[in-house]
């Protein structure tokens, strides 16, 4: 008997899957913080820091800090 090949974690299928289940759960979060007085005053506060703790946020910001590095070793 081989051995079981363990899954890429570069497989696109599987970043996709979680992507998906990460808007899942962040959609989830925010429904339930949306209307909670504490979120909202931080969000006028530090709007960028309290929204960071959505995973998909952050992984968007992730995603425009490469995209900036890459501009600038393009120029």
């Amino acid at each position: 008997m081989t051995a079981k090949k363990r899954p890429s974690a570069d497989n696109p299928i599987r970043r996709i899957a979680r992507a998906i289940d990460a808007a899942g759960r962040d959609a989830d979060l925010a429904r339930r913080s949306a209307s909670d007085p504490e979120f909202r005053r931080r969000i006028q506060a530090d709007r960028r820091g309290t929204l960071s703790s959505f995973r998909t946020v952050r992984h968007a910001l992730a995603d425009r800090e490469k995209i900036e590095k890459a501009k600038k070793k393009k120029s």
